[in-house]
């Protein structure tokens, strides 16, 4: 069966070969082996067509988010664009780059303003972390320098474009670097273009780097795969060439002045210095081992070293020439900080506490929470098999095929200088990938490169080996799944192509140079002479193929919805125009970033200042019922930011670095007046008058800053994540993973309605819905405010109720748009159900209702988000916009003015 199949395929693919030889009628064969001769004999040409092509591919994929592709909707597009229909950034940290971006090209200063400290004028931020903010960089990242270079370029040819605009395109410009390292490096391992663009491709639409280094995402996670990149390519070429230092050595000084500015582009700079460091000094070692001493290495096929002496030189280069450069250009204390970085990152990212105390929201966050195998391997390779090759593709990169010959009796060498830092980076990069899932971009490049050599290694054993056993057996295996790969795809086609067409002149650039790549590649194959000959190259042909089109095909299309809208935008503009300049924005810390630069007032607590002690504050003044507390919270954290409980505040010093007893002290003293607080400083917790009235100062200042409280929808869906925090018990064990804590949650039900019969309000809402059963949760609100509930249960066959029963929710809490109705119905209840109606006609509502847990059901947050405040005394609903980044009400953006009256300072 295996024979007569291989026997069919290798004779259709011999007539494909004839027919398409006759059917170039106009061109004699010579001249086709001419143009075939010229192209093999000048290389570079076909070299450089093919960098060119890796280089739009990935610009391509990483360009597709500009389609807006998420909606077919226009006027939602609007939401996400700005005037010109230019989409806005995605993510939330590229909202910190753009301010500075900004602020660098306004007034040549990272920071908002400038401050002397210690006689010398520093940059400083004053609105991040504030009061009182932070000193700013003092030089220009190198995100913010290519967000510049863009929009000056761009700018200049039209005046519309913003520096937003510029810093859009930042990841997809700089994508178009990333295969061109991983081509050269597969290339240099097996001498194989198809296997380095099988690489290229790889890395260009990986899954764990597509969506981070696409348009729209200007974050620094294209500068922490780039450097490395670049620095093993050029690594490896110096060892390559270490005979002759004319070469090696400005390739290897060039790898070094790489590798100190990468501490400009990221902070785990680092982890590519000890990768490529432990390859020298390995390689090195076996250097003089094998040249010193023969004895120990007797395997004659076994690559020795060509030079000791310049390898020395090369490492030295590099191990030295590094520590000088960062030393001179960004002092000793960056070095030794970076070399001693790996020791303390486990810890911050496991421990559930800080060393002093408070609570770890890196814990909460994401990309830094720990991810099984399957997602690691799915998200670095694309597919299990994908990432088996690359495996096997490291391994095998131990093994030289570029001396296999047909005419020779030597089948392979061993060749251990590339192998041994390809084999570093992927283990080093593997295990990084285990400890978060945002470090599994930094194992997609090794992965690439893995399964580039593997197809490469193929490709050489196919190129050299003419033995039956593989032509019967190899072929068919490739020949069959590349079409099937190729079959896999056939509605994908043009989108695989063509994934945009937002700049032509790239998408057209990225055709030509296909179709000039295919022609070459025809021309090849037809001017050979020998049948066998063409039909490994078209095998070759057909291996990279099965591996590129699906991982292209799994690429497109890529859609990224920004978190910055112009419901949101309408809403900051107003606090960045109608609030006092000393105003202060509280928010959850997800979106700080955006609205320090929407606003340009200060805010409290951003991605920047995650992990802080204002993790416990923010979500205890948002999980509180007791909103004196809440605006006690507020108007401390607001005016005088952390000096009532940073590490030499009274408190502190008092307790003996107690965190837990400060924050009981506080909690204690921030929802009373001056003199209550005041007696319990002195009396209960024995402090000195001068003692208490400086605690006073801090947590009762005099002229407060004004406060504004911003709530939207996701905080909704993120609830047990803030009130965690908000309930943190300081008397349980550090280590307690954040599941055994106490945390709250809301969870949407899908709906209802009510209406006025009487004088009286009857409220229905679905809290349960499958194929068969509906939970309807039937509430009758009296005119004197006394509710009743019942639970009924339909069968929706037959469209009766099944049972009836008295309502199990702790509390029953309904918000009528002027008056909120509440009562408890069963005291051993545990979930409590929220509703909210909105009038759509006299008398008639449609209802929205979520199900509570018990300890957020008279939380400040549901009376805000849920009840627009109504029920507070000193939170005033000033602003709402729409919010479609996520499903609950609208509006759903709103901004909460924090009146803390003159009460408390009596």
């Amino acid at each position: 069966m295996l024979f007569t199949i291989t026997y069919k395929i290798y004779n259709n693919i011999s007539n494909i070969i004839y027919n398409v030889k006759n059917a170039l009628l106009g061109v004699k064969m010579e001249q086709l082996k001419k143009i075939s001769d010229f192209i093999n004999k000048h290389n570079y040409i076909k070299v450089a067509i093919i960098v060119l092509v890796i280089a739009l591919m990935s610009f391509q994929l990483r360009a597709q988010p500009a389609d807006m592709g998420f909606t077919d909707n226009p006027q939602l597009k609007n939401m996400f664009a700005d005037e010109n229909g230019r989409m806005y950034l995605v993510a939330l940290d590229p909202y910190y780059y753009l301010r500075l971006t900004e602020n660098y090209y306004n007034h040549g200063n990272l920071g908002e303003t400038y401050k002397v400290i210690n006689g010398k004028k520093i940059p400083w931020d004053s609105i991040q972390y504030a009061p009182p903010g932070h000193p700013a960089p003092t030089e220009p990242p190198a995100i913010v320098l290519a967000n510049l270079a863009i929009y000056n370029v761009w700018h200049s040819m039209d005046s519309t474009v913003s520096i937003m605009n510029a810093a859009y395109w930042v990841p997809a410009v700089l994508g178009m670097l990333l295969g061109i390292p991983i081509f050269f490096i597969v290339r240099r391992v097996t001498n194989s273009n198809i296997g380095g663009f099988v690489g290229a491709t790889i890395i260009s639409a990986t899954p764990a780097l597509l969506y981070k280094t696409s348009a729209g995402f200007a974050d620094t996670p294209i500068f922490e795969v780039l450097p490395i990149l670049f620095i093993v390519w050029f690594v490896m070429e110096a060892i390559h060439y270490q005979k002759n230092l004319k070469i090696s050595l400005p390739l290897m000084a060039l790898a070094s002045i790489i590798m100190a500015l990468a501490n400009k582009m990221w902070a785990g700079w680092w982890y590519g210095f000890y990768i490529v460091g432990v390859f020298l000094i390995i390689y090195s070692i076996y250097s003089i081992l094998s040249t010193k001493n023969e004895k120990l290495i007797k395997n004659k096929k076994l690559l020795k070293p060509e030079n000791l002496k310049n390898i020395i030189i090369l490492s030295g280069t590099f191990l030295i020439g590094t520590s000088i450069l960062i030393s001179a250009l960004f002092g000793i204390n960056t070095l030794i900080s970076g070399l001693l970085s790996p020791i303390g990152v486990q810890t911050a990212l496991t421990t559930t506490e800080h060393a002093s105390g408070w609570p770890n929201v890196f814990t909460t966050v994401a990309e830094l929470n720990k991810v099984d195998y399957n997602t690691i391997i799915n998200s670095a390779a694309g597919s299990a098999p994908f990432f088996i090759i690359s495996v096997l593709g490291i391994i095998s990169s131990f093994i030289s095929m570029r001396y296999i010959s047909e005419n020779t009796k030597s089948t392979y060498k061993i060749d251990v200088k590339y192998a041994i830092i390809l084999t570093i980076w992927f283990a080093v990069t593997f295990y990084a990938a285990t400890k978060g899932n945002r470090f599994i971009g930094l194992l997609a490049p090794p992965v690439a490169i893995g399964i580039g050599i593997f197809i490469g290694q193929i490709i050489n054993i196919i190129k050299t080996q003419s033995n039956e056993l593989i032509k019967w057996t190899l072929y068919p295996i490739i020949g069959l799944l590349g079409l099937i790969s190729i079959i896999s795809i056939r509605g994908k086609v043009v989108e695989v192509i063509i994934p945009t067409l937002h700049i032509p002149v790239i998408a057209y650039g990225f055709v030509g140079g296909l179709v000039i790549l295919a022609i070459l590649k025809i021309i090849e194959i037809i001017s050979e002479n020998n049948k066998d000959n063409q039909i490994k190259k078209i095998m070759c042909l057909l291996l990279g193929l099965m591996v590129v089109t699906p991982t292209l095909a799994s690429a497109v299309p890529l859609y990224t919805v920004p978190t910055y809208n112009n419901g949101w935008k309408e809403s900051l503009d107003w606090i960045a125009n109608e609030t006092p300049n000393n105003s202060v924005i509280t928010c959850w810390w997800d979106n700080g970033h955006i609205y320090t630069w929407a606003t340009r007032k200060m805010v409290t607590f951003d991605g920047g200042s995650q992990n802080s002690p204002r993790a416990y504050w923010v979500g205890r003044a948002f999980a509180t019922s007791n909103e004196n507390l809440s605006k006690g919270i507020l108007r401390m954290i607001a005016t005088t930011g952390d000096s009532a409980y940073n590490s030499s505040s009274v408190l502190m010093k008092k307790t003996g670095n107690s965190v837990k007893e400060t924050t009981k002290i506080l909690n204690e003293i921030l929802p009373l007046s001056k003199s209550e607080a005041y007696n319990i400083l002195v009396n209960k917790y024995k402090l000195t008058d001068k003692e208490a009235n400086e605690v006073l100062k801090d947590t009762h200042p005099k002229n407060p800053n004004p406060d504004y409280l911003i709530t939207y929808n996701r905080m909704t869906d993120i609830a047990s994540v803030w009130s965690m925090f908000g309930f943190w018990n300081y008397d349980l064990p550090t280590n307690t993973p954040n599941d055994k804590r106490e945390m709250g949650a809301f969870y949407r039900i899908p709906g209802g309605d009510g209406f006025i019969s009487n004088g009286t309000l009857v409220v229905r809402v679905i809290t349960q819905e499958n194929k068969q059963y509906r939970t309807i949760e039937g509430i009758v609100i009296s005119a004197n405010n006394n509710i009743m509930a019942q639970t009924i249960t339909y069968d929706l066959n037959t469209n009766k109720a099944v049972s009836n029963r008295p309502s199990q929710f702790h509390k029953i809490i309904v918000y009528d748009g002027h008056n909120i109705h509440e009562n408890i119905i069963n005291e051993n209840g545990t979930i409590s159900l929220l509703v909210r109606l909105n009038e759509v006609s006299p008398g008639k509502y449609y209802a929205m209702g979520w199900i509570s847990t018990k300890n957020l059901e008279d939380s400040v947050y549901s009376k805000l988000h849920f009840f627009d405040g109504e029920g507070l005394n000193g939170m005033k609903l000033v602003k709402a916009s729409i919010d479609p980044t996520n499903n609950g009400i609208q509006p759903g953006f709103k901004v909460y003015s924090v009146d803390y009256g003159t009460d408390y300072l009596k």
